[in-house]
This record gives C-alpha cells, sequence and structure tokens, in this order.
C-alpha cells in the first residue's frame, strides 16, 4: 500500500505541468466591514484559501488581489474581536469592484457568535476552535479546550498533577502525548530536553512532579491569550513533523483590542488575567500585552499540595508593503512560571518533609509570511523560536532502613573501594536541575499556478532545523547523603555533559484542485525527509526518515448541481510520522552496581569497615530508532438546508513506541570470609579468604517496544436552530477502539527467589502483553443564545453508551531459560508445575483476565455567559448539575467506585476598559 502511494506522490509532485498559465485575469477589490456598526474594519486578514493569496485591510478597509483567474474561491477573514469569516465566493466580472464582507464582533448580542468547535476547512481531518468557544468554556487550561473535540470526555478542572493531551484515544500514553505536537504561533513547544528525574537505569523519578520522556504538561500554557485553536487529528501537511498522533496549533492574539481584566473562581483555582491589543498611531503597528496568574490548590481544606502559574506575553506585529508585496513580521516574547509543590501536614506522622518542582522559562518567537508574487514564488513563509527553561526539582525527604545502619559506596570508577556507613534514618535533600534550550527554524516557499483549464496547482517545499538541548547541573545531592540505598544505585550527573539532539528536515508538497463539470477533486501529497542526530547533511547517527503523506477529498454535490445537497464530499487520508527520541532515551543515565564485598560493623569507626566492589554499565540502546504511525481515514461532509454534518472512519498503527526494559548482566561475585578477624582489629582484607560465587543484577534501557493500535469512527452532525426557541442543537461523538501492547519483543524476568539463593536463570517471555479498550459515547450540545438579552447559555447531555476495557489471554511462562554460560533451556509444560521452575510462570490473579463492562453514564454540564452592555461578561458553569454519581463495582477486582465526577461549579467575571 505503501509503494502504491508513493507511486502516486510521485506522479502528483511532478507530472502536472502541462498547460500555460492563463494571462485573462480580474483585478478582485472589496471592503471588510463590521456587521454590527458598519464600520470598516482596519488590519483584517483577507485570503483566497486556494491560491493562497493574501492581504491586509487598509485604514478605509480596502483590500485588493490582482490578476485572478474568474472562478469560485473560498475566502477567510480573520480580525482580532471577530469571529473568523469563510465564504465560498464566484469571482467574475460583475463582482470585482464591490465585494463586501461583513465580519462579525464576538459579542453576545450578534447571533452569529459559535461557541462550540467546528470542523476545520482544511483538507486534512481536523477541529477549530475559536476565541468565543474558549472564552465560553472557561478554561484554565489547554487541557479543559479539548473536551470540546468528538470522542473526549469532560472532567472537572484538575491542576494537581500534569495533564497530558489525548486524541482519538482512550486514556492517555506517555508515547501518544509526547508524539502530539503542540505548535503555539507556527513553533512547536518541545519536552525532549526534559532530564528531570533521578535515575531512569534504576526506575527512580523522585517524588517530585516530572513528565519526563512524555509529551508538555499542559497546565503550563494558559488560555487567556488564545485566539484561536486548530486540532489537526488526520494527516498533516508536511510542514509538520517530529509528529505522530497529531498537532494543536495554537494561535495567540495579535491585533487591536480593548483593555480586559478576568477574575475567575471555583473550589480549587483562583486566577487574574489582563490583555490589552493597541494600534500604534500613524502606523500599521500593533502591540499585544498578556498577563495571567492562577493559583490551585488540590484540598481546600488542607493547602499543602498546590500549583501556581504566571505567564506573560508581549507581542509585536506589522506588515511592511501592504500594497506591493505584503511583508507580515510577528516577534512575540513570553514568559512562563509554575511551582508545584506539596509540603508535609503538620499533623502527619513525619514532618518536614517536601516535594517541589519549580519551572521559569522565557520564549523568543518571529514568523510571518511575504507575498512575493514572483515567478517562481508565490509565497515565503518563515519561523524562528528561541526558548530557554530553568527547572528545578527539589525533594527533602526522610530515608529509613529497617535493617539497621547500612553501609554504601561512594566510588565513581569500578573496582574494589572503601564505604562509608549510614544511621537508620536521615532528612535526605535532593535538586535537580535543568536548563532545556530549543532552537527551532523553518522556511517554506510556495508557487501557485493557476491554468486555463481552471486547475489550480501550488507546489510547497521547505526545511527546518530542530535543536533541543540541556544545560543544567542535573542531580545534586550529598553523595555521603543520598536520597536512597541500594546495591543498584545512581550518582550525579551533569545534564551538560549530554549531547544535544539535532533534527533536520526538508519536505515537498503539491496540491492540485481539479474542477470536473460541477464538481471538484481536491488532492493534496507529499513527502517530507527527516535527519535525525546528523553527523552532517548526508550522514545520521540515527538515520533517515521518509514520510509520505496523501490527501484526497471529492465534491461531488454542491449548489450548483443539485436541488439538494448544498454539500456532499468524500475524502481519503494515508500516510507515514515518525517522532524522533528525547534525551532521556537516547542518552539514559549509567546503571551502578556496588556489590558489597566486606560488610564488618562493630560501632566503632576504628575497627569496623566495608568494601564494595563497584561497576558502571552504559545504558545506552545503539538501536533505538524513532517510533512511527501509519494513519489511515475515510470522511464524509454533508450539508441539506440547515443540517450539516461529518463522519470520520479512522485507523492508527504506532509502532517501535520507546519504554525502559529490564537488562540482565551475570557476575562473578565474591566475599571476604570474616569469621578469622579477631575482635577489636581492623580488617586487613588482604589477609582474609574469599569465597566467590555466581549473581545476576540488572538495570533498564531503552528499547522500541512498545505499539498502539487505534481505530473508531467519530461524527459530528448540526442540526441548526430553532429560531422560535433561539436554541441550536449539534450532536457530536466517536466510537473508539485503543490497543496498547506493552511489550512487542521478547523481553527479560528475572523472578524473585522464596530463599536467600537467587534463581540461577534468566527468563525469555514472549511479546504481546496488551490492554484493549472500547469506548462510545455521545454529547447532544444545546446552545441557547438570545441576542436581546446578550446571553449565551450551553447545556450539555453527555452519554457513555458503553466503556469496555480487557486484557487478551497472554501465556504468562517463559519461552526459555538461559544461564550465564549462555546455555538455552526451552520452557517445557511441565516446569511450569516444577518447584525449580514455577516461579518463573507469573501467574496472574483469578480477575485478570475478565472483562470489565460498565453500564451507560449519563453527564450533563451547564454553561452560562452574560454580557451587561459592553463593558462587562459574567460567566458561570456547573459540571454534573444533576449530582449524578451512581456506584459501581468492578468485576476484575471487586472494589468499588462512584463514577461520574463530583458537582463542580465556578465563575468569572470580565471587565471591558
Amino acid at each position: 500500500m505503501i509503494k502504491k502511494v508513493s507511486i502516486l506522490l510521485s506522479a502528483l509532485l511532478f507530472g502536472i505541468f502541462v498547460s500555460a498559465y492563463s494571462q485573462n485575469g480580474l483585478n478582485l477589490k472589496g471592503k471588510v466591514l463590521n456587521k454590527k456598526t458598519g464600520e470598516v474594519v482596519i488590519g483584517a486578514a483577507v485570503q483566497l484559501e486556494e491560491l493562497e493569496l493574501w492581504t491586509i485591510t487598509n485604514e478605509k478597509g480596502q483590500f485588493e488581489f490582482k490578476n485572478i483567474i474568474p472562478q469560485t474561491y473560498t475566502i477567510h477573514v480573520r480580525c482580532l474581536c471577530f469571529e473568523n469569516l469563510t465564504t465560498t465566493t464566484v469571482i467574475n466580472r460583475n463582482t470585482v469592484d464591490d465585494l463586501i464582507l461583513k465580519l462579525v464582533p464576538t459579542s453576545y448580542d450578534m447571533k452569529e457568535v459559535n461557541v462550540l468547535a467546528k470542523k476545520g476547512n482544511n483538507i486534512s481531518t481536523s477541529t477549530n476552535i475559536g476565541s468565543a468557544a474558549i472564552e465560553h468554556v472557561q478554561a484554565t487550561s489547554l487541557s479543559d479546550i479539548m473536551q470540546l473535540l468528538p470522542g473526549n470526555i469532560a472532567e472537572n478542572p484538575d491542576l494537581s498533577k500534569p495533564q497530558q493531551i489525548s486524541i482519538r484515544e482512550i486514556g492517555t500514553d506517555d508515547n501518544t502525548s509526547m508524539g502530539t505536537a503542540i505548535i503555539i504561533d507556527n513553533a512547536p513547544v518541545s519536552n525532549d530536553a526534559n532530564l528531570q528525574t533521578l535515575s531512569v537505569a534504576s526506575s527512580r523519578e523522585g517524588e517530585f512532579s516530572t513528565v519526563v520522556g512524555t509529551g508538555i504538561d499542559l497546565r503550563q500554557i494558559s488560555t487567556d491569550n488564545i485566539e484561536s485553536i486548530e486540532v489537526i487529528k488526520g494527516i498533516p501537511s508536511v510542514i509538520y513533523g517530529d509528529l505522530t498522533s497529531g498537532a494543536v496549533v495554537v494561535k495567540t492574539k495579535a491585533g487591536a483590542s480593548p483593555l480586559s481584566v478576568k477574575l475567575k473562581a471555583d473550589p480549587k483555582i483562583k486566577q487574574m488575567a489582563f490583555n490589552k491589543g493597541l494600534k500604534i498611531p500613524s502606523t500599521n503597528d500593533f502591540l499585544n500585552i498578556n498577563f495571567d496568574y492562577l493559583s490551585s490548590f488540590s484540598d481546600v481544606t488542607s493547602k499543602y499540595k498546590g500549583y501556581k502559574r504566571v505567564t506573560g506575553q508581549m507581542a509585536y506585529s506589522r506588515v511592511f508593503m501592504k500594497a506591493t508585496t505584503p511583508l507580515s513580521f510577528n516577534t512575540k516574547l513570553s514568559y512562563y512560571g509554575t511551582i508545584d509543590n506539596e509540603k508535609t501536614d503538620p499533623d502527619a506522622m513525619v514532618a518536614n518533609e517536601e516535594y517541589r518542582t519549580e519551572n521559569q522559562g522565557v520564549r523568543m518567537n518571529m514568523y510571518g509570511s511575504w507575498a512575493l508574487k514572483k515567478k517562481l514564488i508565490s509565497n515565503l513563509k518563515y519561523t524562528f523560536s528561541l526558548s530557554y527553561t530553568h527547572q528545578e526539582s527539589y525533594q527533602k525527604k526522610y530515608r529509613t532502613s529497617s535493617g539497621g545502619v547500612q553501609p554504601i559506596s561512594l566510588s565513581l570508577v569500578e573496582g574494589e573501594n572503601y564505604g562509608i556507613y549510614l544511621p537508620t534514618e536521615q532528612l535526605t535533600e535532593l535538586t535537580v536541575d535543568g536548563k532545556p534550550v530549543n532552537v527551532f527554524a523553518q522556511v517554506t516557499y510556495d508557487k501557485f499556478i493557476n491554468f486555463d483549464n481552471g486547475i489550480i496547482n501550488k507546489i510547497l517545499f521547505g526545511g527546518e532545523y530542530r535543536l533541543s538541548g540541556n544545560y543544567g547541573e542535573g542531580q545534586i545531592y550529598d553523595i555521603t547523603n543520598p536520597p536512597f540505598i541500594s546495591n543498584s544505585s545512581s550518582r550525579p550527573r551533569s545534564f551538560r555533559d549530554i549531547p544535544s539532539l539535532q533534527n533536520y528536515s526538508v519536505y515537498l508538497e503539491n496540491k492540485i484542485i481539479i474542477p470536473i463539470k460541477q464538481t471538484r477533486l481536491d488532492i493534496q501529497g507529499g513527502a517530507r525527509l527527516n535527519n535525525y542526530q546528523p553527523f552532517d547533511l548526508f550522514s545520521s547517527s540515527i538515520g533517515f526518515y521518509l514520510e509520505p503523506r496523501l490527501n484526497i477529498r471529492y465534491t461531488l454535490l454542491n449548489k450548483m448541481n443539485n436541488q439538494v445537497f448544498d454539500l456532499l464530499s468524500f475524502s481519503f487520508g494515508m500516510g507515514k510520522t515518525f517522532k524522533s527520541p528525547s534525551l532521556i532515551y537516547l542518552y539514559p543515565d549509567k546503571a551502578y552496581y556496588d556489590l558489597p564485598v566486606l560488610d564488618y560493623y562493630t560501632g566503632d569507626p576504628a575497627t569496623q569497615s566495608s568494601v564494595f566492589y563497584s561497576m558502571n554499565f552504559n545504558t545506552e540502546n545503539p538501536d533505538l530508532k524513532p517510533y512511527e504511525n501509519l494513519k489511515k481515514e475515510i470522511g464524509l461532509d454533508f450539508k441539506i438546508g440547515r443540517i450539516s454534518g461529518n463522519v470520520t472512519a479512522f485507523e492508527e498503527e504506532l509502532t517501535n513506541g520507546f519504554q525502559f526494559e529490564p537488562k540482565y548482566e551475570f557476575i562473578n561475585g565474591y566475599k571476604y570470609i570474616t569469621d578469622s578477624i579477631p575482635i577489636g582489629v581492623k580488617p586487613d582484607i588482604s589477609t582474609l579468604p574469599v569465597e566467590y560465587y555466581n549473581h545476576i543484577i540488572g538495570y533498564r534501557s531503552p528499547k522500541n517496544n512498545q505499539q498502539t493500535n487505534k481505530s473508531g469512527i467519530e461524527f459530528n452532525l448540526n442540526f441548526g436552530k430553532i429560531k422560535s426557541l433561539y436554541t441550536s442543537f449539534t450532536l457530536d461523538g466517536a466510537y473508539l477502539k485503543t490497543t496498547r501492547y506493552y511489550s512487542t519483543m521478547d523481553y527479560e524476568h528475572h523472578p524473585s527467589s522464596a530463599s536467600s539463593e537467587p534463581l540461577p536463570d534468566i527468563g525469555m517471555y514472549p511479546g504481546g502483553e496488551s490492554k484493549v479498550s472500547e469506548r462510545l459515547n455521545t454529547n447532544l450540545r444545546m446552545v441557547t443564545q438570545i441576542p436581546q438579552l446578550r446571553i449565551i447559555l450551553s447545556t450539555t447531555f453527555q452519554v457513555i453508551w458503553f466503556n469496555n476495557y480487557y486484557y487478551p489471554l497472554y501465556d504468562e511462562a517463559p519461552i526459555f531459560l538461559f544461564d550465564k554460560d549462555g546455555n538455552i533451556i526451552e520452557f517445557t509444560q511441565e516446569m511450569r508445575t516444577d518447584p525449580d521452575f514455577m516461579r518463573y510462570v507469573n501467574v496472574k490473579s483469578d480477575y485478570y483476565y475478565l472483562k470489565e463492562e460498565m453500564p451507560p453514564l449519563f453527564l450533563a454540564n451547564f454553561r452560562l455567559s452574560k454580557e451587561i452592555a459592553d463593558k462587562m461578561k459574567l460567566s458561570l458553569f456547573v459540571n454534573n448539575f444533576l449530582n449524578y454519581r451512581p456506584m459501581y463495582q468492578y468485576t476484575r477486582s471487586q472494589s468499588y467506585t462512584r463514577r461520574n465526577q463530583s458537582i463542580y461549579f465556578g465563575a468569572e467575571i470580565t471587565f471591558i476598559l
């Protein structure tokens, strides 16, 4: 199938230049007006989608496009404080001089204001969320906005733990969240250089909050400065890379807007924000300023675990040469600071413990577009982004030992060394200091060709560069008072010693629009070539990876060729995407093992002695490669009168996901015999007899052994508005099936022994252990809007019709055993019950393979927004206002839980000055 797609892409990219340019273009002139006041709108961005030509309205609200071929075009108009306008217009000699476009201000006395998510107009499957919808949701983080997507479940705001994104799946997963690109103002927000953990080799992350090895924490992104969001769920354009699951494209505010001050409160969250966009007099320049402060506590009765966030942004934008070849220039400087901390309740048994994660980051972003209108280049788009973050994770915790005083080694090199003894209890401190730096640069060129036969062709090509490094001091702690004691230990390391991750990519794409009588065929195909961790331009330490992508849409029916359908179109998409390993997977810390060879404790420093034989192992995996996702989907869009909708069936196969898996080493151990040491004499190891034995040690190493299969159907039906009720009805939802494979290859395991003697062999187990989850949910959204009262009321009735999960049967016994000499023994049926081998069988409980089938669940949420003149907005929400929380007993564990979130409410007030 991939070969067929590649052949089609080759034909699409290189075999279409067969016609001559048209010389019969028209000059399209128009004006953009405020629909409410009739005043002209200055600084509105007007774009012809098919040609991707754009311009900015002047001081009189006017715009002009030159040499336009007469036919049907889609026009997009965007301006801050207005609803985005998308309209289809037939351009001919009767319309070129008097095109009037009216923008709807984001005001509740306008009936066209939209507070729901809408399907995107792009050929790739996407969902658009405007500023009015974001405002009505009363979101505190990007995670809250995601509940507007079909198939996602509504949840109460919760900032007590990191938030990970989920697209087209049930639950969240480290690999899929890391593979979802968060793009703010054309530049990705990267978590690849995050190393905030204690030791991955010994499976110790620390007690502090961290998102190392996953996607970014959505809590750090404030929603009050967001103008629009596009969630790309299907096959993205080749300009988007280093992703697998999808992309969330965020545009922050730019342009003139009044000063707004927002105050928000609910039982756990308090927030204050202000925004101002001003036009600099006598220029085309705009300056935007935003500030946001948020404080949250997970338990309002015991404020010892909380989260705080401060964000701010200053943005400058200008368009040069508006009348000829407009060049947009945007530069934005943003700051964010978060504190995620937890302290011990004084009433608890253990006092003075504390866990804290602090992040402070600055980000500079420059981006824009230049409408060159040359023979070889129509547009040039550019982005440059530089970010720096100071991450500090801190824990203060008591380390206790039930076995009395404990010896530890301090050696950083292999070999025999003397250790020290630590008391049974100590208050330890650990700091992990990280300083990630991310650089992103991208340049994209495109060329549009208008043919005499009505065909429009767009060729796009470009390249990008990414760098992610960490220049922090790493783990900082007193090695004579470490956070934990174990033979499998760790040592501090500086992050500055870790190489940076660098990627560069080049891409080529062609989009062709073919009118076929009164129907239309859109084809977008391209390829992206990635070089992950390059040695130079033509060599790589990880490799080159090609991503073919294809989207096709055929519009069969429209207003001009039938009397029933205003629109009927079919779509198909298929493509491959890759995500590079992050630094934590590429360069994990070494595994240290301190084998005690002498433990002679007397309580007297003059006579006691501890000796270790220290070893360290390189845990890097030279065969680690990026993980990939193969996406396929088909869709249907329709509109009949006021009823419209879309249905999309999709299938995704994410393979080679990252995971740290155990790895074992056979070593020859030895111990000094202490029986001959005279009392009161410090032992001399050169005179002591030695006892030898075999030993097995384990540590963790990164592997490509995770897989996630996603499939389902998502839909959205808009039944339009019943004018007499001032209410519109929308039904959306999805059937989702997610299968996660915990191991896709054979893996090793060494069971614990029932005696003091360790088991002599390592078991090799089959891959394929998995979990299957299925869910069908629908959301009936009723939006009542009364413009005369300037009020919008939305009620959502969410039904989870079924929610099932189960673990398919899996052979819990090893395939074979191997020993230190490399001898391989097949694990037979008889060995499953043999007392010498039965511990190798990983027996599950009696309930493990039962299917959990939860009955239907109903949830009702309510939101209200009210404008008082043009100076104040009041909003409130109530989640689960019926307080319906049925008790459910799990089939697999027999324990009980209350399904549905508890009743939750909040309110906010916005002053517009």
